[in-house]
């Protein structure tokens, strides 16, 4: 067994999905169940778990909290800013996908409420989900 005297962050997956149609683009969003930033909205995601590849955790918290599945998704950066997660360390790993259309949502596991808000009408966001959104739009 290997041990390392260096602290290890944790690591988690959010997914940003666009739904770009003729008029306005939207953005999927959950609305957070439980603290940190309860009541807040978020970027679906969450941790990797143990030997999970980082796709299938992506894919995986975005079926599990919204529903929506059988959706591509491209890598698009990472995020690790100190003091991002209240809760410690944390390193995520964006994701976005593209559809044509607004899917409807079943909100589950950890999320409270999913909706698509217009991406020039964004509610209060939780953790950096704001800096993860904007530079997936510049992709766009």
């Amino acid at each position: 067994m290997y041990t390392y005297n260096y602290p290890r962050p944790s690591v988690t997956c959010d997914v940003v999905v666009f739904s770009v149609g003729k008029d306005q683009s939207k953005v999927l969003l959950i609305k957070r169940k439980f603290e940190p930033f309860k009541g807040l909205w978020a970027l679906p995601g969450g941790f990797v778990d143990e030997n999970e590849d980082l796709t299938d955790t992506a894919l995986r918290e975005l079926e599990e909290e919204t529903g929506l599945s059988g959706v591509k998704v491209k890598q698009i950066g990472a995020y690790g800013k100190p003091n991002r997660d209240p809760r410690g360390h944390t390193i995520t790993i964006a994701y976005l996908a593209v559809t044509k259309v607004e899917v409807e949502l079943n909100a589950g596991d950890d999320a409270h409420d999913a909706a698509w808000f217009r991406t020039d009408e964004l509610p209060e966001l939780a953790f950096d989900h704001s800096v993860i959104i904007q530079d997936a739009l510049n992709l766009l």
